[in-house]
């Protein structure tokens, strides 16, 4: 065979495989590339918010209610869909603590709730915590019970009381945060409660 038309035909088929590689690795960065949608999406930025950054709905109307009001609210057994009334504070008179049935009154006061619960309804009250000692009176008339919860602090005392009239003192061990504690009448009887938080002496 001519050496040159070796020449040729090994330069062609160089050419050639030269042409394939080329090919396929176009054919390859194409595949491999970002599509332009892609490359372009950027993630969404998180416009800011005024609302405080709060999930529950008990915990949303907390944030936005007085500081010293009580939030009633009602929870859907379905939907589990809070649905908040605001009630005043209703205080029991100042200066009768030996007075039958009211809780007596001291000086360090923070706040004092008296009311009828309702079935299904809870009465929350919220107060700073500044690092004292704080204890809780409550008691509740009427035939049923009544289930006393916190979140911020401990209740050193029963969490579930008959609604015979008599007093509960317990200590309250604050645990961090504010200081909520919710008052809900047990059963289907409404029950007639009253609670007070204050200062240890």
């Amino acid at each position: 065979m001519d050496p040159t038309a070796d020449d040729r035909l090994r330069s062609v088929v160089l050419f050639g495989a030269a042409v394939a590689v080329l090919a396929v690795g176009g054919w390859w960065w194409q595949a491999a590339a970002p599509t332009p949608a892609a490359s372009s999406a950027r993630p969404p930025v998180a416009s800011p918010s005024a609302e405080p950054s709060v999930s529950a709905p008990l915990e949303r109307a907390l944030a936005l209610s007085e500081p010293d009001a009580s939030v009633t609210f009602r929870v859907d057994p379905e939907t589990g869909e809070v649905t908040e009334v605001k009630r005043p504070t209703t205080s029991l008179p100042l200066g009768t603590g030996d007075v039958p049935g009211e809780l007596p009154v001291f000086e360090g006061t923070i706040w004092r709730q008296q009311g009828e619960l309702l079935p299904g309804q809870d009465v929350t009250r919220q107060s700073a915590n500044d690092g004292g000692r704080y204890q809780l009176q409550y008691r509740c008339t009427r035939p049923g019970a009544m289930m006393v919860t916190s979140t911020g602090a401990e209740i050193l005392g029963p969490a579930r009381i008959d609604c015979d009239g008599a007093t509960t003192l317990a200590e309250v061990a604050p645990t961090g945060g504010p200081i909520r504690v919710s008052l809900s009448a047990v059963g289907d009887k409404p029950v007639d409660a009253e609670a007070q938080l204050f200062a240890a002496p």
